[in-house]
């Protein structure tokens, strides 16, 4: 029988390939292969998904070298089944961290033994104290982990500074903020032990890599050909973030990161440079499809996942959609335990179900709601000519929409309120809702009938103006309430979540953008969702908000959807439960329900 060898390359970092030549296109297939012209071989990353795929591919035909050998068996003993063991594990024993949740402290034992991984609980479970404590604990046992580097939501900087005076107060944190030239001086080596950095600031402070054809813009200084590209505009040239040599980045709700293609994520790549420790944290790890997956295995280790495109052939049924891309139907049967297997020992996921079976039960409500005549119309007229005539007291404004892109966007408002056209100061039309809207009017009549009784409602929405609506009626009606949009500053937001938690006020307004992480508002009872999100992230981040740890107060969290009747909203919900299904064939979620399920059964 013919033999494929294998064996570690004299680098130490690729796999050398010896095959005969009718594997030409197997071994071509693999992630990350490459054809080495001076030793007439090919090679691939050296990794334990690596091993997978080799063995998986090759099965009787693969002969492994001695080094190769004995390194795998290595890998197994000291990463991958330890992780693999702790991955579903409720509770260890660990005296440094008794102050944690059960399951805390069996997620700390998962990362500081992974290193490099995807903590996926579910939102509410204290993912932050989980990372803090993993860090401390490899420290603890000899591992370099300053400086560290952590990159969160603007509006989490300073949760993560607080929750390190909780879990780590020995650890001396900058949370780097201000204007571009203040947050430069915070970047100086040896300022702090661990940064804290928002999403949007890496790019200005880091280089760039490049991805697929994406080319990098260059300076002269950095090999660059065009004389006007500067220092400051290009994407090659060294700043802050490269000067600093992280030993370990946290990445907080890294769902922000996958568009491999944009710079925020390019950034996060570079700025990460040689980091031996990755913790990647988010509840929802995919807001679409599988697909949504590789960026962050990419981050978490290069080598393991090397390539997009070969990780999609090999995993991932697909087909062309209409428009020239790509429908994903989710992941092949035949290679979903070669997926579970390199995935398994860097993902764990905890359930509030499982780990929190005190946590209130969800009861939701839909409350579905009909357009006036004047909202009607518009829509119709959106709907069917991509052209609406909006009329106010004084004059008549028409809203064109300028493709099914901005049609979509269109429909999606007026299913929730009237719109008026503005001139911003440049000039240029900015469409605003405005009265009558079928929305606030439906919620004000639940809430004049007593619907909500005497407890404390939480009310998101995607729009901003449509909360703005909400918030004058409930002005006019003397309604005292809080606001957590775009419109506040960090400030003002924790400031109404502080009075809406203590009980002082009974309502509390936010968008899914400004509010969906990073507050507890496990006061309400009640959550009223005037407007879904399009994205399952947003969407479940939202729901998370309420039903979390502290929720237990409540006998029941219940959710009312107000849905427009006969408009797209319905589509929005076809949508995030098509999402849904994407979601769980990953994460597993119904697997691990059906097990906690049995498990009562048999007792």
């Amino acid at each position: 029988m013919s033999e494929v060898k294998v064996d570690i390359a004299e680098d130490g970092k690729h796999i050398n390939i010896y095959a005969e030549y009718r594997f030409k296109e197997v071994c071509r297939r693999l992630p990350g292969a490459s054809w080495d012209a001076k030793k007439q071989n090919w090679r691939i990353p050296l990794s334990w998904g690596g091993c997978l795929a080799l063995r998986s591919q090759f099965k009787e035909y693969l002969s492994i070298g001695d080094d190769l050998g004995q390194w795998a068996k290595n890998e197994k003993a000291s990463r991958v089944q330890p992780a693999l063991d702790l991955r579903e594990v409720e509770e260890v024993s660990d005296p440094d961290n008794e102050d944690l949740f059960p399951h805390q402290r069996a997620g700390v034992q998962f990362l500081s033994t992974a290193k490099q991984a995807l903590l996926a609980d579910e939102p509410g479970l204290g993912k932050t104290a989980q990372a803090i404590r993993a860090l401390k604990k490899l420290k603890d046992q000899g591992e370099k982990v300053f400086p560290a580097m952590i990159v969160c939501p603007n509006t989490l900087k300073k949760n993560w500074e607080r929750e390190f005076k909780r879990w780590w107060p020995e650890a001396s944190v900058q949370v780097v903020k201000g204007s571009a030239n203040k947050r430069r001086e915070q970047l100086e080596p040896g300022l702090a032990d661990v940064y804290v950095m928002n999403w949007e600031s890496l790019r200005t402070h880091s280089k760039l890599v490049g991805y697929g054809s994406i080319a990098l813009a260059r300076c002269v200084e950095c090999g660059g050909h065009d004389s006007k590209v500067s220092e400051a505009r290009c994407e090659a040239h060294k700043r802050e973030l490269n000067n600093l040599d992280f030993k370990s980045v946290v990445a907080d709700e890294i769902h922000r990161s996958k568009d491999p293609k944009s710079k925020q994520t390019r950034a996060l790549w570079a700025a990460s440079g040689g980091a031996d420790i990755r913790i990647a944290m988010t509840g929802t790890p995919i807001a679409n499809d599988v697909v949504d997956l590789w960026p962050i295995l990419h981050w978490l280790k290069p080598e393991e996942w090397p390539s997009k495109t070969k990780w999609i052939d090999r995993f991932v049924d697909t087909i062309p959609n209409h428009f020239g891309g790509m429908m994903v139907l989710g992941l092949k049967p035949e290679m979903e335990q070669e997926f579970y297997a390199s995935i398994n020992p860097r993902m764990r996921r905890m359930l509030k179900a499982k780990v929190l079976p005190w946590l209130p039960e969800i009861v939701n409500d839909r409350r579905d709601v009909e357009m006036g005549a004047k909202q009607a119309k518009a829509y119709k007229q959106m709907l069917e000519k991509m052209i609406a005539l909006f009329e106010t007291d004084s004059k008549e404004d028409v809203i064109v929409a300028s493709d099914p892109l901005v049609q979509t966007m269109r429909l999606n408002q007026f299913a929730n309120a009237y719109a008026e056209i503005t001139m911003t100061e440049s000039g240029e039309e900015k469409v605003l809702l405005s009265d009558p809207s079928c929305k606030v009017d439906a919620l004000m009549d639940d809430i004049k009938n007593g619907d909500f009784g005497g407890d404390s409602v939480a009310v998101c929405a995607v729009s901003k103006q449509l909360l703005n609506l909400l918030s004058e009626r409930l002005h006019k009606e003397e309604i005292p309430h809080g606001m957590v949009t775009g419109d506040q500053d960090d400030i003002e937001r924790q400031t109404a979540v502080d009075m809406f938690q203590a009980g002082q006020l009974k309502w509390i307004l936010f968008t899914d953008a400004a509010g969906g992480v990073g507050i507890t508002l496990t006061k309400a009872r009640r959550l009223v969702m005037l407007q879904r999100p399009w994205s399952l992230v947003n969407y479940k981040q939202a729901l998370d908000r309420v039903h979390r740890i502290g929720s237990e107060q409540h006998d029941s969290v219940l959710i009312h959807d107000y849905v427009t009747e006969g408009t797209i909203e319905e589509r929005v919900i076809e949508a995030l439960d098509s999402k849904s299904e994407n979601f769980e064939e990953v994460v597993r979620d119904r697997d691990q329900l059906k097990k906690i399920l049995v498990e009562g059964l048999k007792k």
